[in-house]
């Protein structure tokens, strides 16, 4: 396979992770609970930083 095509497939499934990330944050915040909410806000920092960090590590070694 190609590197720009693995690269785009990777962003593409990179961007679905995030999707779903947004959507536990907006089920957490939904249930109207202010500490779950808080926490979904934080888990999302947290997972989405670290994401973003080896997402990049990924993208680097695919571009060679």
């Amino acid at each position: 396979m190609k590197r720009n095509s693995v690269l785009k497939k990777f962003n593409s499934e990179i961007e679905n992770l995030f999707d779903t990330l947004y959507k536990i944050k907006d089920l957490l915040e939904d249930t109207g609970d202010y500490e779950l909410a808080e926490l979904g806000v934080g888990f999302l920092d947290e997972v989405s930083e670290e994401l973003q960090d080896g997402a990049e590590s990924i993208r680097e070694q695919i571009r060679g």
